[in-house]
Protein backbone atom coordinates (compact mmCIF):
# COMPACT_ATOMS: atom_id res chain seq x y z
CA UNK A 1 0.00 0.00 0.00
CA UNK A 2 2.54 2.26 1.38
CA UNK A 3 4.74 4.27 -1.67
CA UNK A 4 7.45 3.76 0.65
CA UNK A 5 8.76 2.20 4.28
CA UNK A 6 10.55 4.75 5.89
CA UNK A 7 11.92 2.50 8.31
CA UNK A 8 12.64 0.06 6.31
CA UNK A 9 14.34 2.10 3.42
CA UNK A 10 16.96 3.14 6.51
CA UNK A 11 17.36 -0.68 7.46
CA UNK A 12 18.08 -2.26 4.49
CA UNK A 13 20.41 1.12 3.21
CA UNK A 14 21.98 1.52 6.35
CA UNK A 15 23.15 4.73 5.40
CA UNK A 16 23.86 7.46 8.41
CA UNK A 17 25.83 10.30 7.98
CA UNK A 18 28.60 9.09 10.87
CA UNK A 19 28.52 5.52 8.27
CA UNK A 20 29.46 7.84 5.53
CA UNK A 21 32.21 9.63 7.39
CA UNK A 22 33.75 6.34 9.07
CA UNK A 23 33.79 4.71 5.37
CA UNK A 24 35.35 7.91 3.44
CA UNK A 25 37.97 7.74 6.28
CA UNK A 26 38.74 4.23 6.04
CA UNK A 27 38.76 4.38 2.06
CA UNK A 28 41.44 7.28 2.35
CA UNK A 29 43.59 5.21 5.56
CA UNK A 30 43.78 1.83 3.24
CA UNK A 31 44.62 4.41 0.12
CA UNK A 32 47.53 5.63 2.01
CA UNK A 33 48.38 2.21 3.84
CA UNK A 34 48.52 1.00 -0.08
CA UNK A 35 50.72 3.89 -1.57
CA UNK A 36 52.88 3.56 2.12
CA UNK A 37 53.68 -0.06 1.72
CA UNK A 38 54.35 0.69 -1.86
CA UNK A 39 56.88 3.30 -1.30
CA UNK A 40 58.06 0.85 1.32
CA UNK A 41 58.97 -1.84 -1.30
CA UNK A 42 60.39 0.69 -3.58
CA UNK A 43 63.86 0.19 -3.48
CA UNK A 44 66.41 3.20 -2.69
CA UNK A 45 69.64 4.83 -2.86
CA UNK A 46 71.11 6.31 0.01
CA UNK A 47 69.00 8.38 3.11
CA UNK A 48 65.52 7.36 3.36
CA UNK A 49 62.83 9.89 2.03
CA UNK A 50 59.52 10.53 1.46
CA UNK A 51 57.71 9.86 -1.90
CA UNK A 52 55.31 11.92 -3.56
CA UNK A 53 51.83 9.99 -3.60
CA UNK A 54 51.70 9.39 -7.50
CA UNK A 55 49.43 11.51 -9.41
CA UNK A 56 47.31 8.50 -10.60
CA UNK A 57 46.61 7.57 -7.05
CA UNK A 58 45.83 10.66 -6.25
CA UNK A 59 43.22 10.50 -8.96
CA UNK A 60 41.59 7.63 -7.61
CA UNK A 61 41.58 8.52 -3.74
CA UNK A 62 39.53 11.22 -5.20
CA UNK A 63 37.25 9.35 -7.42
CA UNK A 64 36.86 7.24 -4.10
CA UNK A 65 35.94 9.94 -2.12
CA UNK A 66 33.33 11.67 -5.02
CA UNK A 67 31.53 8.08 -5.18
CA UNK A 68 31.25 8.59 -1.38
CA UNK A 69 29.88 11.82 -1.51
CA UNK A 70 27.67 10.82 -4.55
CA UNK A 71 25.94 7.91 -2.13
CA UNK A 72 25.58 10.32 0.47
CA UNK A 73 24.03 12.88 -1.47
CA UNK A 74 21.82 10.25 -3.13
CA UNK A 75 20.42 8.84 -0.07
CA UNK A 76 19.61 12.09 2.20
CA UNK A 77 17.45 13.13 -1.39
CA UNK A 78 15.77 9.93 -1.39
CA UNK A 79 15.02 10.20 2.38
CA UNK A 80 14.18 13.92 2.50
CA UNK A 81 11.76 12.65 -0.31
CA UNK A 82 10.13 10.08 0.93
CA UNK A 83 9.89 11.40 4.54
CA UNK A 84 7.78 14.33 3.31
CA UNK A 85 10.36 17.11 5.23
CA UNK A 86 11.34 18.62 2.07
CA UNK A 87 8.57 17.84 -0.38
CA UNK A 88 5.92 20.26 -2.05
CA UNK A 89 3.64 19.73 1.48
CA UNK A 90 5.59 18.98 4.83
CA UNK A 91 4.85 15.87 6.51
CA UNK A 92 3.29 14.54 3.37
CA UNK A 93 4.68 11.99 0.90
CA UNK A 94 3.78 11.48 -2.57
CA UNK A 95 2.11 8.20 -4.26
CA UNK A 96 4.10 7.73 -7.34
CA UNK A 97 1.09 5.78 -8.93
CA UNK A 98 -1.42 8.31 -8.04
CA UNK A 99 0.08 11.17 -7.60
CA UNK A 100 -1.98 11.99 -4.13
CA UNK A 101 -0.34 13.64 -1.14
CA UNK A 102 -0.71 11.51 1.76
CA UNK A 103 0.03 10.97 5.96
CA UNK A 104 -0.60 8.21 7.88
CA UNK A 105 -1.25 8.74 11.90
CA UNK A 106 -0.35 5.97 14.68
CA UNK A 107 0.24 2.53 13.96
CA UNK A 108 -0.32 1.04 10.00
CA UNK A 109 -2.81 -2.03 10.16
CA UNK A 110 -0.55 -4.09 7.23
CA UNK A 111 -2.26 -7.06 8.23
CA UNK A 112 -5.40 -5.70 7.87
CA UNK A 113 -8.14 -6.08 4.54
CA UNK A 114 -7.26 -3.08 2.04
CA UNK A 115 -10.64 -1.96 -0.28
CA UNK A 116 -11.10 -2.84 -3.67
CA UNK A 117 -12.70 -1.23 -6.18
CA UNK A 118 -16.01 -1.97 -6.00
CA UNK A 119 -15.92 -2.39 -2.05
CA UNK A 120 -18.39 -1.02 0.59
CA UNK A 121 -16.14 0.80 2.99
CA UNK A 122 -16.95 2.31 6.47
CA UNK A 123 -15.54 5.43 7.42
CA UNK A 124 -15.21 8.53 9.60
CA UNK A 125 -14.01 11.81 7.40
CA UNK A 126 -14.14 15.35 7.07
CA UNK A 127 -13.14 17.55 4.12
CA UNK A 128 -11.33 20.81 4.55
CA UNK A 129 -9.68 23.42 2.52
CA UNK A 130 -7.74 26.06 4.86
CA UNK A 131 -9.63 27.55 7.29
CA UNK A 132 -13.04 26.05 5.76
CA UNK A 133 -14.07 22.91 6.77
CA UNK A 134 -16.73 21.58 4.03
CA UNK A 135 -17.97 18.32 5.73
CA UNK A 136 -17.09 17.83 9.52
CA UNK A 137 -16.15 14.39 10.49
CA UNK A 138 -19.08 12.34 10.52
CA UNK A 139 -19.83 8.27 9.74
CA UNK A 140 -20.26 7.52 5.64
CA UNK A 141 -20.53 4.37 3.70
CA UNK A 142 -19.31 4.45 0.72
CA UNK A 143 -18.89 2.45 -2.55
CA UNK A 144 -15.29 1.96 -4.16
CA UNK A 145 -15.63 3.20 -7.85
CA UNK A 146 -13.50 6.03 -9.09
CA UNK A 147 -14.77 8.81 -10.75
CA UNK A 148 -11.38 10.07 -12.01
CA UNK A 149 -7.73 9.13 -11.47
CA UNK A 150 -6.52 10.20 -8.01
CA UNK A 151 -9.94 10.65 -6.55
CA UNK A 152 -10.98 10.09 -3.11
CA UNK A 153 -11.37 6.30 -3.83
CA UNK A 154 -7.62 5.82 -4.93
CA UNK A 155 -6.66 7.52 -1.45
CA UNK A 156 -9.05 4.45 0.17
CA UNK A 157 -7.01 1.69 -1.90
CA UNK A 158 -4.02 2.90 -0.15
CA UNK A 159 -5.78 2.33 3.13
CA UNK A 160 -5.85 -0.86 6.13
CA UNK A 161 -9.02 -1.42 7.51
CA UNK A 162 -8.48 0.48 10.89
CA UNK A 163 -5.88 3.19 9.31
CA UNK A 164 -5.98 6.59 9.96
CA UNK A 165 -4.73 9.23 7.24
CA UNK A 166 -4.72 12.82 5.73
CA UNK A 167 -4.99 13.18 1.81
CA UNK A 168 -4.39 16.10 -0.19
CA UNK A 169 -6.86 15.62 -3.07
CA UNK A 170 -7.17 17.99 -6.52
CA UNK A 171 -10.39 20.24 -5.08
CA UNK A 172 -10.98 21.42 -8.71
CA UNK A 173 -11.35 18.03 -10.07
CA UNK A 174 -13.33 16.99 -7.04
CA UNK A 175 -15.58 19.53 -6.95
CA UNK A 176 -15.82 19.03 -10.99
CA UNK A 177 -16.71 15.27 -10.06
CA UNK A 178 -18.73 15.31 -6.51
CA UNK A 179 -20.18 18.80 -6.98
CA UNK A 180 -22.01 18.64 -10.26
CA UNK A 181 -19.60 21.49 -11.66
CA UNK A 182 -19.63 23.72 -8.83
CA UNK A 183 -16.27 25.84 -9.24
CA UNK A 184 -14.08 25.41 -6.45
CA UNK A 185 -14.35 28.25 -4.52
CA UNK A 186 -10.48 27.98 -2.80
CA UNK A 187 -8.47 28.75 -5.79
CA UNK A 188 -5.12 27.00 -5.87
CA UNK A 189 -5.27 25.95 -1.99
CA UNK A 190 -5.30 22.23 -1.66
CA UNK A 191 -7.95 19.93 -0.58
CA UNK A 192 -7.63 17.39 2.59
CA UNK A 193 -9.43 14.82 3.04
CA UNK A 194 -8.57 13.18 6.38
CA UNK A 195 -10.18 9.89 6.94
CA UNK A 196 -10.30 6.82 9.42
CA UNK A 197 -11.51 3.59 7.81
CA UNK A 198 -13.34 1.36 9.97
CA UNK A 199 -14.80 -0.78 7.69
CA UNK A 200 -15.14 -3.05 4.76
CA UNK A 201 -17.39 -5.15 2.49
CA UNK A 202 -16.02 -7.15 -0.67
CA UNK A 203 -18.06 -6.28 -3.44
CA UNK A 204 -19.10 -9.78 -3.91
CA UNK A 205 -20.78 -10.00 -0.60
CA UNK A 206 -22.14 -6.22 -0.75
CA UNK A 207 -23.65 -7.39 -4.54
CA UNK A 208 -25.32 -10.27 -2.64
CA UNK A 209 -26.97 -8.39 0.02
CA UNK A 210 -28.08 -5.30 -2.32
CA UNK A 211 -29.79 -7.84 -4.56
CA UNK A 212 -31.68 -9.51 -1.65
CA UNK A 213 -32.56 -5.97 0.17
CA UNK A 214 -34.25 -5.63 -3.56
CA UNK A 215 -36.03 -8.22 -3.48
CA UNK A 216 -37.38 -7.74 -0.12
CA UNK A 217 -38.19 -4.07 -1.89
CA UNK A 218 -40.18 -5.92 -4.27
CA UNK A 219 -42.09 -8.08 -2.17
CA UNK A 220 -42.81 -5.22 0.28
CA UNK A 221 -44.06 -2.96 -2.82
CA UNK A 222 -45.96 -5.82 -4.03
CA UNK A 223 -47.97 -6.32 -0.73
CA UNK A 224 -48.56 -2.24 0.06
CA UNK A 225 -52.11 -2.64 -2.15
CA UNK A 226 -53.12 -5.37 -0.25
CA UNK A 227 -52.61 -4.06 3.02
CA UNK A 228 -53.99 -0.95 2.54
CA UNK A 229 -57.39 -2.90 1.15
CA UNK A 230 -57.25 -5.06 4.52
CA UNK A 231 -56.98 -1.54 6.81
CA UNK A 232 -59.93 -0.17 5.05
CA UNK A 233 -61.79 -3.42 5.39
CA UNK A 234 -61.31 -3.99 8.89
CA UNK A 235 -61.99 -0.50 9.87
CA UNK A 236 -65.31 0.13 7.41
CA UNK A 237 -63.67 3.15 5.91
CA UNK A 238 -66.58 4.25 3.36
CA UNK A 239 -64.58 7.43 1.84
CA UNK A 240 -63.93 7.72 -1.31
CA UNK A 241 -59.54 8.45 -1.58
CA UNK A 242 -58.40 11.47 -2.99
CA UNK A 243 -56.74 11.55 -6.56
CA UNK A 244 -53.52 10.70 -4.39
CA UNK A 245 -55.31 7.87 -3.08
CA UNK A 246 -55.56 9.38 0.23
CA UNK A 247 -58.06 8.52 2.83
CA UNK A 248 -59.40 11.53 4.68
CA UNK A 249 -61.34 10.75 7.34
CA UNK A 250 -63.28 13.22 9.15
CA UNK A 251 -64.14 12.48 12.97
CA UNK A 252 -64.65 16.41 14.32
CA UNK A 253 -66.00 18.93 12.47
CA UNK A 254 -64.54 22.43 12.99
CA UNK A 255 -65.88 25.80 12.31
CA UNK A 256 -62.24 27.81 11.34
CA UNK A 257 -60.96 28.58 8.11
CA UNK A 258 -59.66 26.48 5.39
CA UNK A 259 -55.42 27.00 5.34
CA UNK A 260 -53.75 28.80 1.89
CA UNK A 261 -50.27 28.05 0.34
CA UNK A 262 -47.88 29.37 2.25
CA UNK A 263 -49.65 30.01 5.89
CA UNK A 264 -48.49 28.53 8.86
CA UNK A 265 -50.30 25.63 10.66
CA UNK A 266 -50.30 24.17 13.89
CA UNK A 267 -51.39 20.85 14.48
CA UNK A 268 -51.22 17.87 16.72
CA UNK A 269 -50.93 14.48 15.27
CA UNK A 270 -50.23 10.65 16.40
CA UNK A 271 -48.41 8.68 13.80
CA UNK A 272 -49.32 4.86 13.58
CA UNK A 273 -48.53 2.25 11.45
CA UNK A 274 -51.43 -0.19 9.61
CA UNK A 275 -51.07 -2.67 12.78
CA UNK A 276 -51.86 0.45 15.42
CA UNK A 277 -48.13 0.53 16.52
CA UNK A 278 -47.18 3.90 17.31
CA UNK A 279 -43.82 5.71 15.93
CA UNK A 280 -44.27 9.31 16.92
CA UNK A 281 -46.50 11.94 18.31
CA UNK A 282 -47.10 15.41 18.94
CA UNK A 283 -49.78 14.72 21.78
CA UNK A 284 -47.44 12.75 24.08
CA UNK A 285 -44.99 15.35 23.84
CA UNK A 286 -47.48 18.13 24.67
CA UNK A 287 -45.94 19.91 21.98
CA UNK A 288 -48.08 21.52 18.68
CA UNK A 289 -46.49 21.19 15.50
CA UNK A 290 -46.12 23.94 13.60
CA UNK A 291 -45.34 23.89 9.73
CA UNK A 292 -45.18 25.82 6.26
CA UNK A 293 -48.02 24.42 4.11
CA UNK A 294 -46.71 23.77 0.44
CA UNK A 295 -43.58 24.66 1.73
CA UNK A 296 -42.31 20.98 1.34
CA UNK A 297 -41.32 20.88 5.12
CA UNK A 298 -43.56 17.57 5.61
CA UNK A 299 -44.56 14.45 3.54
CA UNK A 300 -46.37 14.84 0.51
CA UNK A 301 -49.39 12.90 2.04
CA UNK A 302 -50.25 15.72 5.18
CA UNK A 303 -50.08 18.51 2.19
CA UNK A 304 -52.82 17.14 0.53
CA UNK A 305 -54.53 16.01 3.76
CA UNK A 306 -54.21 19.57 5.92
CA UNK A 307 -54.88 21.54 2.46
CA UNK A 308 -58.46 19.59 3.27
CA UNK A 309 -59.08 20.83 6.90
CA UNK A 310 -60.27 23.71 8.88
CA UNK A 311 -59.32 25.26 11.80
CA UNK A 312 -60.43 22.72 14.24
CA UNK A 313 -60.81 19.53 12.29
CA UNK A 314 -60.12 16.34 13.36
CA UNK A 315 -59.38 13.13 11.08
CA UNK A 316 -57.83 10.07 10.62
CA UNK A 317 -55.52 10.13 7.28
CA UNK A 318 -54.55 7.10 5.71
CA UNK A 319 -51.23 7.65 3.31
CA UNK A 320 -49.85 5.13 1.03
CA UNK A 321 -46.16 5.07 0.77
CA UNK A 322 -45.89 6.99 -2.47
CA UNK A 323 -47.16 10.52 -0.54
CA UNK A 324 -45.15 8.97 2.80
CA UNK A 325 -41.43 7.79 3.07
CA UNK A 326 -41.66 5.60 -0.13
CA UNK A 327 -39.18 2.99 -0.78
CA UNK A 328 -36.25 4.77 1.23
CA UNK A 329 -38.15 4.74 4.70
CA UNK A 330 -37.42 7.06 7.45
CA UNK A 331 -36.17 6.54 10.87
CA UNK A 332 -37.44 3.60 11.61
CA UNK A 333 -40.27 3.25 8.78
CA UNK A 334 -39.27 0.80 6.47
CA UNK A 335 -39.91 1.34 2.56
CA UNK A 336 -43.27 1.29 1.07
CA UNK A 337 -45.01 1.89 4.37
CA UNK A 338 -48.73 2.93 4.41
CA UNK A 339 -48.99 4.86 7.48
CA UNK A 340 -52.08 5.97 9.66
CA UNK A 341 -52.27 9.97 11.05
CA UNK A 342 -54.60 11.53 13.72
CA UNK A 343 -54.63 14.78 13.01
CA UNK A 344 -56.14 17.69 14.56
CA UNK A 345 -55.81 21.44 13.06
CA UNK A 346 -55.40 23.62 15.59
CA UNK A 347 -54.74 27.27 14.21
CA UNK A 348 -53.45 29.16 11.44
CA UNK A 349 -51.37 32.18 11.64
CA UNK A 350 -53.34 35.00 12.05
CA UNK A 351 -51.70 37.40 10.44
CA UNK A 352 -51.77 35.44 6.48
CA UNK A 353 -55.12 34.43 7.42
Amino acid sequence: MEDFNEEKFEQEENITANEIRDEIKEEVNETIAEETAAKEETPTDGDDFETPMAPKSRKNLWIIIAAVLGILAIAALVFCLVSGKCGKYKGYKKDRATGIYYQFFGDIHDTAVMPKTGDLVGMLFSLRAGDSVLIPMSPNEMLMDSLYEGDIYAALRMMHVGDSASFILDGKEFFKHFMQDTIYPFGDAPLYFDVKLYGQMPAAQFQQMRAEYENMLKEKQAAEADSIRAYIDKNKIKVQPTPEGIYIITTKKGTGAQPEPMQDVTVHYTGKFLDGKKFDSSVDRGEPFTFTLGARQVIPGWEVAVSKMHVGDKATVLIPSDYAYGERGNYGIPPFSPLVFDIELLSISAEQQ
